[in-house]
């Protein structure tokens, strides 16, 4: 039941992560979005991450070189009884950056807590994979990966999307 849970949850991201760029209509009257813009590089950005690398929640991301990227993503869901809270850390390396399009190789890893009725989940997750992140808008871009994810809960190895909005300053 649960690996039927998780693949379900892995095709709907997939899925909207492949059809939403398509879906969603551009700014109109808004210059042509471009990678390599030289009066405009978008070289940090904040957004949304879900993935089980990278993390689930708030993100950032920043270069440490023109060709390879940082990613720190993160959240916290506490009530009474239950208590989460993950944190992921990638490193994003540039294979391909044309126009609206940037292809990566990533690596990461990403720790997850959960405690609920007594029981405490507490694991580390590690993957590597490649991803693909479209600027969709001229400030804002959709990211999708695919992942080779070591899941330390349970030892699986496992192929999981992971699906990313940016805004870029």
């Amino acid at each position: 039941m649960r690996l039927r849970s998780r693949l379900l949850t892995a095709c709907a991201v997939l899925i909207m992560g492949i059809f939403l760029p398509w879906l969603l209509p551009g700014f109109a009257g808004a210059q042509q979005p471009d990678w390599n813009r030289l009066d405009d590089p978008l070289y940090e950005g904040v957004g949304l991450h879900a993935g089980e690398i990278g993390g689930v929640g708030l993100s950032y991301k920043f270069p440490l070189k023109w060709w390879l990227n940082a990613q720190v993503t993160g959240g916290i869901w506490h009530t009474a009884d239950d208590k989460r809270h993950n944190i992921g850390l990638m490193l994003q390396y540039v294979l391909r950056q044309a126009g609206r399009h940037r292809l990566y190789a990533a690596a990461g890893v990403g720790h997850f807590y959960h405690r609920e009725d007594g029981r405490t989940k507490d694991h580390l997750n590690t993957g590597f994979g490649i991803g693909l992140e479209h600027l969709r808008w001229e400030r804002a871009s959709l990211q999708l990966e695919l992942d080779f994810t070591y899941e330390g809960e349970d030892g699986d190895i496992i192929l999981f999307p992971q699906l990313g909005l940016y805004y870029y300053f």
